[in-house]
C-alpha cells in the first residue's frame, strides 16, 4: 500500500518537471522569433537607405558629366578659334609663295627676252633658213603666250586669294563683332549692363529682379527685362548674326549663403521664372517672329554658387553673384564648314 502511494507522488513530480520544461522552451522559442523579426526589419530599412543613397549618387553624377560636357564644349571652341588663326597664318604663307612666284616668272621672262635676242644673233650668224627661223619664232611666241597666262594665272589665284584672306577674317571676328555690336546697342539705348569683352555674357543683378530668396520677377525686375532684351535680341536675331546664334542660354547664380542644392533650386527657379516670362504669347515687349526664334533656341539653367564672383582681394562679392546672366553661343560646325569650303575654294 505504501509502495503504492510513493509510485504515485513520484509520477506526479515527474510530470511537473516535464511541463515546466515545455514552458520554458516555448517561451525562448518565442524571444528566438521576435530577435529573428527585428533583425529582418533592420536589413529591409539598411536595404531601403542604401538604395536611395544609390539613387543619389546617380543624379549627382550625371550633374558632374552635364558640367563636364559644358566645359569641354568650351575647350572646343577654343580649340576652332586656334585652328583658323593657323588658317590665317597659312593663307598668308601662301600668299607670299605666290608673290616669290610672281617674282621668278618675271625673271624667266626676262631671260626669254634675252634668249629671243640671242637667237636673232645665231640667225645672222649661222645664215639660217627662213622655215627654221619661222619655226624658231612660232616656238618663242607659244612661249610669251604661255608667259602671259601664267602672268593671268597668278593674278587671278592672288584675287581669289585677298577675298579668301577677307572671308576668313569676317568669320573669325563673328564674336568679337556681336560683342561690340552689343556695347554699342545697350549704351545707345541707356541702358546700364557690362558685356564680358571675352565671351559676350551680360549679368543683370538678381536684387534688381527679385525679392531677396525668391524666385517670382518683381514688378521692377520685369521692368528691367522689358528694357533689356529687346536691345539684346535685336543684336543677336539681326541679319548679320542670326545665321551663326546657335543659343542663347539663361542662367541663374546665387551667392554661397545656404547649401548647393538649395541655391541650385534657386537658381533654376529664377532662371526658369525670367525664361517663362519672355517666352509667354503675352509678352509683348517683343514680337511674336521674335518669340518664336526665342523658343526655338533658349535655354534655361540653374548654376548654385558654382560661379562666384571675387572682389580684387580675392573675397567673394555677394551682391555680385546673386545674378541672371544672358549668354549667347555660336554655331561653330556651320562656321567651320564655311571655312572649309573657303579653303577649297568652293565659296
Amino acid at each position: 500500500m505504501r509502495s503504492n502511494i510513493r509510485r504515485t507522488y513520484r509520477m506526479r513530480g515527474r510530470r511537473r518537471g516535464s511541463d515546466s520544461n515545455s514552458h520554458w522552451l516555448s517561451f525562448s522559442d518565442l524571444m528566438t522569433s521576435l530577435v529573428l523579426v527585428i533583425i529582418l526589419v533592420l536589413f529591409y530599412f539598411l536595404y531601403q537607405y542604401f538604395l536611395m543613397y544609390d539613387d543619389y549618387e546617380q543624379k549627382r553624377d550625371q550633374m558632374v558629366l552635364l558640367q563636364a560636357t559644358l566645359e569641354q564644349t568650351e575647350q572646343d571652341i577654343a580649340l576652332k578659334d586656334q585652328e583658323l588663326t593657323q588658317k590665317d597664318e597659312e593663307l598668308t604663307a601662301a600668299q607670299a609663295d605666290l608673290e616669290t612666284a610672281q617674282g621668278e616668272l618675271t625673271a624667266a621672262q626676262e631671260d626669254l627676252a634675252v634668249q629671243q635676242l640671242l637667237l636673232s644673233a645665231a640667225q645672222e650668224a649661222q645664215e639660217l633658213t627662213q622655215q627654221e627661223l619661222d619655226q624658231q619664232q612660232q616656238e618663242l611666241d607659244q612661249a610669251l603666250s604661255q608667259l602671259e597666262e601664267n602672268q593671268q594665272q597668278i593674278a587671278s589665284q592672288q584675287e581669289q586669294l585677298d577675298n579668301q584672306q577677307q572671308q576668313i577674317e569676317q568669320l573669325v571676328g563673328v564674336r568679337t563683332r556681336i560683342i561690340a555690336s552689343l556695347s554699342q546697342a545697350l549704351e545707345e539705348a541707356n541702358i546700364s549692363a557690362s558685356v564680358d569683352p571675352t565671351t559676350g555674357a551680360i549679368a543683370l543683378a538678381s536684387d534688381v529682379l527679385f525679392q531677396t530668396g525668391e524666385s517670382e520677377l518683381s514688378a521692377l525686375g520685369k521692368t528691367r527685362i522689358d528694357q533689356f532684351l529687346p536691345v539684346y535680341l535685336s543684336v543677336l536675331f539681326s541679319e548679320e548674326y542670326r545665321p551663326y546664334v546657335s543659343e542663347i542660354i539663361i542662367e541663374g547664380h546665387t551667392d554661397s549663403v545656404g547649401n548647393y542644392i538649395s541655391n541650385l533650386r534657386l537658381s533654376q527657379e529664377r532662371a526658369f521664372s525670367v525664361a517663362s516670362y519672355v517666352l509667354d504669347d503675352s509678352y509683348s515687349a517683343i514680337s511674336t517672329e521674335t518669340r518664336e526664334l526665342l523658343r526655338r533656341i533658349a535655354t534655361a539653367n540653374g548654376r548654385s554658387f558654382s560661379d562666384l564672383i571675387l572682389d580684387e582681394n580675392g573675397q567673394e562679392d555677394r551682391d555680385a553673384s546673386r545674378r541672371v546672366v544672358f549668354k549667347f553661343r555660336l554655331t561653330d560646325e556651320q562656321m567651320v564648314s564655311q571655312l572649309q569650303a573657303i579653303l577649297e575654294g568652293e565659296s
